[in-house]
């Protein structure tokens, strides 16, 4: 685990496999990210996920809660899934763009 005392944030890479499904309602899609690993402040015990989005010429890493925050119209986490599992309960009518699934 890697620690950064000016900020007291801790860093620790997730293994392969974690991923997030974010919702948007106003898209009416679940867009789904890898996790990276997993970030802890020292204003809480909460773990917080750390998510890639590796689009060509514009890769963007960040936190959940800091992409759901610069999202509008109640973004939200959807699901966590852990290596081997599936999304399950996409809301009828809604598009799952996931680029990882085989």
């Amino acid at each position: 685990m890697t620690s950064n005392t000016a900020s007291s944030l801790s860093f620790s890479a997730a293994p392969n496999g974690w991923r997030a499904a974010l919702g948007d309602p106003q898209e009416k899609d679940i867009t789904v990210v890898p996790i990276i690993g997993w970030q802890t402040t020292g204003e809480n015990t909460s773990v917080e996920p750390v998510v890639l989005f590796d689009n060509t010429r514009e890769p963007v890493i960040s936190t959940v809660r800091s992409t759901l925050a610069d999202w509008s119209g109640g973004s939200y986490l959807h699901q966590i899934l852990a290596p081997g599992i599936d999304l399950r309960d996409v809301p009828e009518g809604w598009t799952v763009a996931d680029p990882y699934q085989a």
